[in-house]
């Protein structure tokens, strides 16, 4: 195997999804070029974890839209018996803060994982 040559910086950050976007966490993205949500189980009734970002972490969050106009919105595919990992839209990374939302109660209360790379 060849030797390491770009040296990648890593940050992980634990989140309890909510609908209520007061309640999510805040998670620094300067620097990160790429990110997934890992989860575990959760109801197959859950849909959407939706983007929120601003550009200073004690400013109001909006939500994250695509050049396209459309919601940055990650679609899920739920599962009860196994886990579950989902990139992050790429508009997240345009903000130097970001908050993962609930887009319905089904996935409230689930623990996750955002990791990201530089």
């Amino acid at each position: 195997m060849s030797e390491i040559k770009i040296k990648r910086r890593l940050r992980s950050v634990s989140v309890t999804l909510s609908t209520a976007l007061s309640s999510c966490e805040t998670i620094r993205m300067d620097d990160m070029a790429g990110g997934v949500i890992s989860m575990g189980t959760v109801s197959t009734n859950a849909s959407t974890l939706q983007v929120y970002g601003s550009d200073d972490a004690s400013a109001t969050f909006r939500r994250v839209y695509g050049a396209d106009g459309s919601a940055a919105d990650i679609t899920l595919a739920p599962s009860t018996s196994v886990g579950t990992i989902y990139a992050l839209p790429d508009a997240a990374f345009a903000l130097p803060f970001a908050k993962i939302v609930s887009g319905d109660t089904n996935s409230t209360g689930v623990s996750a994982v955002v990791a990201l790379k530089s």
